[in-house]
Formats: C-alpha cells, sequence, structure tokens
C-alpha cells in the first residue's frame, strides 16, 4: 500500500466519486456500523480503451 498509489476521499455533502474498475484493486478504511452508506452503480458504454 505505497501512499503514492492510493487515494483516500475526505468526504462532504454532495460528493459523488468515479473510479475505472477494470484498473482498480479495492479496499476500504472502516467506518462506523451506524452510519449510512450508499452506493450506486453506473456503466458506461463504448469502445474499449486498449
Amino acid at each position: 500500500e505505497k501512499p503514492e498509489f492510493r487515494y483516500q476521499h475526505q468526504w462532504e455533502t454532495g460528493d459523488i466519486v468515479f473510479w475505472d474498475n477494470q484498473v482498480t484493486l479495492h479496499a476500504r478504511e472502516p467506518f462506523p456500523a451506524d452510519q449510512r452508506r450508499l452506493l450506486k452503480r453506473i456503466s458506461l458504454a463504448g469502445s474499449r480503451p486498449f
């Protein structure tokens, strides 16, 4: 987990974060169980970039 390859978002109201699932390794910090999480998915159409 090299810091130069890691992104950690500091959430603020109204934030939306997008990432490319084809080239992303997933991990997350723990979060309080009493806080609500809302996850939505979006899929884009088009040709592959590689």
